[in-house]
């Protein structure tokens, strides 16, 4: 961006100039307003700095002058002063001014001059749901739009703009409150935000050319967040629109982030399945669901067989990528209401809610065999899996049923290995010692 900085100061000339330089925009300096007024009339300027004490004329007459230059109308102008009374202040912003500031905080200045310029010729990305029914009015939002890098999906009547909106991919909605047909934008705006409440989400603007302070406040109410007076300014429309699709799309972002920083949180780099983290969180209640409406709830884990030495004789890189090969598979087999976990190094439980113990059983079984065919990296592996159930009928906490799972795997290792092992304990029998299923 351009800069003009008008101030009789030789220090401060030098000072604004070295730290527009630094940000990498180009300084325009003039020490006295003549010769700024000069650079403003033969250059394009996008943001401008002048005293309030000039050595030919004041800031404010200035400023009143750079007001009636057609290609400086809405160029923002900051008039640095040491006199912060009211009365300059009202004589600044009668001139034009956009703001006043004091000459010490001329840093801070030139930040706020960064903020004020810097995001208006940048192109957005994003849709908009756009309402309106005079064909004038239309083309020149349109335009607007298009111009800054939207996509405008424009409707004449507000039904059928309600039918096609997707608070998946629109990011704004603009509406004039008075169109044809049988709802109006009024009606629109209420729809949308009963169904979409969430203002940070799905953002509305309101247009009418009626500048009805008590309408204003009734849709304000109703959930717009922001509100433009016909015949459209331009720049006015175009920083409200910006405002509210930069902001959206800044939510939608961190809200991205939240998501993938909880999944991280929760989930197993290495396999992609739930860690001990997750299982500490969902566990209570995935027992005292099943317990409160009597629901069959089974256990198994995995225990991949000799995984030790699979690591001392391929390396820990294979180790690795025979655990992130079973995780996938085991991630393609689950059921969606399944809760797979990586337990430990070489352990893997399994969380099967609505699963009677026979079911599980078969699947144990199953998943015995898709281990040992599946050869991650290229190597033999195998597994033995124990498995266990809440008995109809009786409460249980998770960990007793982890606990018997744990045993019947030992019982697997101690048969052989690659085998699965059903330990009937918690009033399944009289014997609550495990009963072997054969690996064959």
């Amino acid at each position: 961006m351009k800069v003009l900085f008008v101030d009789h100061s030789k220090v401060f000339r030098s000072v604004w100039e070295r730290m527009v330089l630094h940000a990498g925009h180009e300084p325009l300096i003039a020490s006295d307003g003549l010769t700024g007024l000069r650079l403003l009339d033969q250059q394009d300027v996008d943001f401008i700095c002048v005293s309030l004490s000039l050595p030919d004329i004041d800031g404010i007459r200035f400023t009143r002058h750079v007001r009636t230059m057609p290609n400086a109308r809405s160029i923002p102008i900051v008039l640095l002063t040491s006199a912060q009374d009211n009365q300059t202040r009202r004589r600044a912003f009668e001139a034009g001014a956009t703001d006043i500031c004091p000459k010490t905080g001329i840093e801070d200045l030139f930040n706020r001059a960064a903020r004020m310029t810097s995001r208006d010729d940048q192109q957005l990305s994003g849709r908009v749901l756009y309402v309106e029914d005079s064909r004038t009015v239309f083309k020149v939002m349109t335009r607007l739009m298009e111009g800054m890098g939207l996509t405008v999906d424009h409707f004449v009547s507000a039904t059928e703009a309600y039918k096609k909106f997707d608070d998946k991919h629109h990011d704004l909605v603009i509406s004039d409150i008075l169109v044809e047909g049988d709802m109006s934008g009024i009606a629109l705006v209420s729809q949308l935000r009963e169904q979409h409440p969430d203002k940070t989400r799905v953002p509305i603007l309101a247009m009418s050319g009626m500048d009805d302070e008590i309408r204003r406040v009734e849709l304000f109410r109703l959930g717009i967040n922001d509100f433009i007076t016909k015949p459209v300014i331009r720049e006015e429309a175009a920083a409200r629109i910006r405002n509210l699709i930069v902001q959206k799309q800044l939510f939608d972002k961190v809200q991205q982030q939240r998501i993938q920083l909880y999944e991280m949180a929760m989930t197993d780099p290495l396999t992609g399945l739930y860690n001990r983290n997750s299982l500490a969180e969902f566990a209570s209640k995935i027992t005292s669901a099943a317990n409160r409406h009597d629901m069959d709830l089974s256990v198994v884990i995995i225990d991949l067989d000799h995984f030790k030495q699979i690591n001392d004789e391929h390396g820990h890189l294979v180790g690795d990528q025979a655990l992130a090969s079973i995780g996938a598979m085991l991630t393609a087999s689950c059921r969606e209401e399944d809760f797979a976990v990586r337990f430990g190094g070489e352990e893997i439980l399994l969380i099967l809610p609505h699963c009677p113990l026979d079911v599980a059983e078969v699947r144990a079984r199953q998943l015995r065999e898709r281990i040992e065919k599946l050869r991650p990296a290229g190597i033999d592996v195998t597994a033995s899996l124990g498995v266990s159930s809440r008995p109809p009928g009786r409460p249980i906490i998770l960990e007793q049923l982890i606990r018997l799972a744990d045993q019947a795997v030992y019982e697997a290792k101690s048969q052989g290995r690659n085998r699965v092992v059903v330990h009937r304990g918690l009033g399944w029998s009289n014997d609550p010692s495990p009963r072997a299923v054969s690996a064959a």
